[in-house]
C-alpha cells in the first residue's frame, strides 16, 4: 500500500507541476466580444429598406456594435455600452403584438415616454429588461435593453433615419 500511495504523490505532483507552468504561459481571453462595422450596414441597407431604417450616426466613446442584420422587412443593431450593457434595435414589419411576443416574452406595460418628439410604450421585463415599442403604419420599432433608463433614451434619442 506505501507504494501506491508513493507512487500517486509522485504522479500528483507532476501533475501539479504541469498545471503551473501551463498557468505561467497562458493568458486570459480578455474581452471576446467583436465589433462589426454597422455603418457600412446601415449604408448599404437603406437604399433597399421599404422604411425609414434608424441608425445612430456615431456610438459614444467606448461602446461597439457587435451585431447588425438587414432583410426587406426587418433591422436590427445590437450594441454594447462601455458598462457592457446590451441595447438592441429592432425594426419589423409586425404588428406590435407580433413583435413584442418575438422580441420582448415576458414583458410587461410599464406606461409611455416621450423622447425626442416620439411616443414610445415602455415594457419592462425579466431580470430588469427594458423595452420600448412604437408602431407607425406597418412598421413596428423596438429597442430592447439591459442599460439603465436614461442610457437608452439617450441612445433612442441619438438614431436618425440619415
Amino acid at each position: 500500500m506505501g507504494d501506491i500511495l508513493r507512487s500517486m504523490a509522485v504522479i500528483a505532483l507532476i501533475v501539479l507541476a504541469i498545471y503551473g507552468i501551463g498557468k505561467l504561459f497562458t493568458t486570459s481571453p480578455g474581452d471576446q466580444t467583436r465589433a462589426v462595422d454597422y455603418v457600412q450596414t446601415v449604408e448599404q441597407a437603406r437604399p433597399s429598406a421599404g422604411f425609414a431604417l434608424l441608425a445612430p450616426a456615431a456610438l459614444p466613446a467606448g461602446w461597439k456594435a457587435t451585431s447588425a442584420r438587414f432583410d426587406p422587412a426587418a433591422w436590427h443593431l445590437g450594441v454594447l455600452t462601455d458598462d457592457k450593457d446590451y441595447i438592441g434595435l429592432e425594426q419589423v414589419t409586425l404588428s406590435v403584438d407580433r413583435a413584442v411576443t418575438r422580441f420582448a416574452d415576458g414583458s410587461t406595460a410599464g406606461g409611455t415616454a416621450d423622447i425626442a418628439g416620439s411616443t414610445w410604450t415602455v415594457r419592462n421585463g425579466p431580470r430588469g429588461r427594458l423595452t420600448l415599442v412604437r408602431h407607425e403604419g406597418e412598421l413596428t420599432t423596438l429597442i430592447n435593453a439591459t442599460a439603465p433608463r436614461a442610457v437608452v433614451e439617450s441612445y433612442v434619442a441619438s438614431l436618425s433615419t440619415s
